[in-house]
């Protein structure tokens, strides 16, 4: 049996179980409260594991009920017609989110190693397909039947100010962003209000837009550097980092990618015009810069690859940050607190991941002092990739972001999901696998219980590794599956 014919069966297996699932979930689906639940509940609380799955979302449950998190809002306990749908509903996505992660794996693991064997355009056309349509189905059901984290209330908490008129940076430190992510969901708003569902579900569902448009450019890049486009939607859309922050966290780290992704694109097709492929790789860079500056070192990494000129680098970089801080002059009279204090002066947490989890660090270095030594770090980084391949290039970025960084989030596992589709590698792999793992069992993913117990530095772990092991590839054929050698004989490079 080829690789190409079991990778289709393990999407068909994929999606059978999904639709299955989608059957039994219909009132989940629906949002409706049927008297079975309550029954299946009764049910599982019987056996020891299933009181000890119940307890573990009933706790977590509780959390949310007193931050007052979306639906949890004003419940209590007695209230079945209300909580038992959140269990259930947890439950359910969970479920939905294994069943990806599993399979996931095991394409995954198919699809690497070795080259490529060639594949008639029928059976890569059917493929990918099935890949869309698995991908989608698994992010929308985790759109539709939770509400997510604290990052939902927020939106939520934006789209109210913004309706009575306020200034969002004035009224509230739940905003982090330009105000280009506050217009979306302003728009978004009036989608869910025509519409008449759930803005969680508006949100993410577009989210899911963006990750189809982010995989029809990967596609299109994969054909353009001559990679098998089906490893490619593979190990993006059907990555669990991927859908697991899209699907449910409802995080946007995928929009601001998908613009330097556009970038990279236009530049690769254009280089009979070396101007306009410049031109169009730092307007898109500098798009993805707007929409969340926690890419900004792709900017940088994009123009210093393209220019050779120092004062042209410069002068465009000069130029994207007077657009960013543009876009804050009409929200800055009586929002200029919030906007220095909650976008330029943000911090993620820290002490939960890479630098500032080592005890004693921090006694070294206080916490301010650290975050300025890595800003720093990423200004200069890019200019020690300048022989790489620009996708070589923006893929170290990104892991140099997640290896360094001194606060966190979970979303962060995904900047470089979609760069490392497109050049995977052992340890890219390795990597997905357990970042994925740790996403099952956060805190404010689907917190499935047993992958609760993984901690987030095991991703740092497999991400050092990632970094040290794509520093040390041949600076010339790191992109290449194949290279010519000086010798003149083509030469292996070590990758997927």
């Amino acid at each position: 049996m080829t690789r190409n014919n079991i990778t289709i069966a393990i999407l068909a297996i994929l999606i059978v179980v999904l639709c299955w699932l989608c059957y039994i979930g219909r009132p989940l689906i629906k949002g409706q409260y049927v008297p079975e639940i309550g029954t299946l509940l009764n049910s599982i609380d019987r056996t020891n594991i299933g009181d000890k799955i119940l307890n573990h979302y009933l706790n977590r449950i509780m959390e949310d009920v007193i931050y007052k998190v979306g639906p949890t809002k004003g419940l209590k306990l007695e209230d079945k017609e209300r909580v038992y749908p959140l269990l259930i509903g947890r439950l359910f996505a969970a479920l939905v989110a294994l069943a990806g992660f599993i399979a996931g794996v095991a394409l995954f693991l198919i699809n690497s190693g070795g080259l490529q064997p060639s594949v008639s355009k029928t059976k890569t056309a059917i493929t990918i397909v099935m890949v869309i349509f698995a991908g989608t189905i698994i992010r929308l059901i985790l759109a539709k039947v939770v509400f997510g984290n604290f990052d939902m209330q927020s939106y939520e908490t934006v789209t109210d100010i913004l309706n009575e008129g306020g200034n969002v940076y004035a009224k509230t430190a739940r905003y982090n962003y330009s105000p280009v992510w506050f217009m979306v969901l302003l728009a978004l708003k009036q989608i869910q209000l025509a519409l008449d569902v759930p803005f969680h579900f508006v949100v993410r569902s577009f989210l899911c837009g963006v990750d189809l448009l982010t995989l029809g450019v990967l596609l299109l890049i994969a054909r353009v550097k001559k990679l098998p486009v089906t490893r490619t939607a593979i190990f993006f859309y059907l990555s669990p980092v991927s859908f697991l922050v899209t699907g449910y966290q409802g995080q946007f780290e995928n929009f601001a990618m998908l613009m330097v992704l556009i970038g990279i694109l236009m530049y690769l097709r254009f280089t009979a015009r070396p101007v306009l492929r410049t031109a169009l790789l730092w307007l898109f860079a500098t798009a993805g810069m707007i929409v969340k500056h926690n890419v900004f070192y792709e900017l940088i990494i994009c123009l210093n690859s393209s220019i050779k000129r120092y004062w042209i680098k410069l002068s465009l970089f000069i130029v994207s940050v007077i657009v960013f801080l543009l876009l804050f002059i009409p929200y800055w009279k009586t929002g200029s607190r919030g906007i220095i204090g909650h976008v330029f002066n943000y911090s993620s947490y820290p002490g939960l991941y890479g630098l500032t989890s080592i005890y004693g660090l921090t006694s070294l270095f206080t916490l301010p002092q650290l975050k300025y030594f890595f800003i720093v770090a990423m200004f200069f980084f890019p200019f020690y990739l300048k022989s790489r391949d620009i996708i070589a290039q923006c893929l170290l970025g990104a892991i140099f972001f997640l290896t360094f960084i001194t606060g966190f989030s979970t979303q962060y596992f995904v900047l470089p999901v979609a760069l490392a589709a497109i050049r995977p590698s052992k340890f890219s792999l390795f990597y997905t696998i357990v970042a994925s793992a740790v996403l099952l069992g956060n805190y404010n993913n689907v917190f499935i219980l047993g992958f609760n117990l993984l901690k987030l530095n095991m991703v740092w772990m497999a991400v050092i590794c990632w970094f040290i092991a794509e520093m040390r590839l041949d600076r010339r054929t790191a992109v290449c599956e194949v290279a010519v050698s000086k010798k003149g004989k083509k030469c292996q490079t070590r990758r997927l």
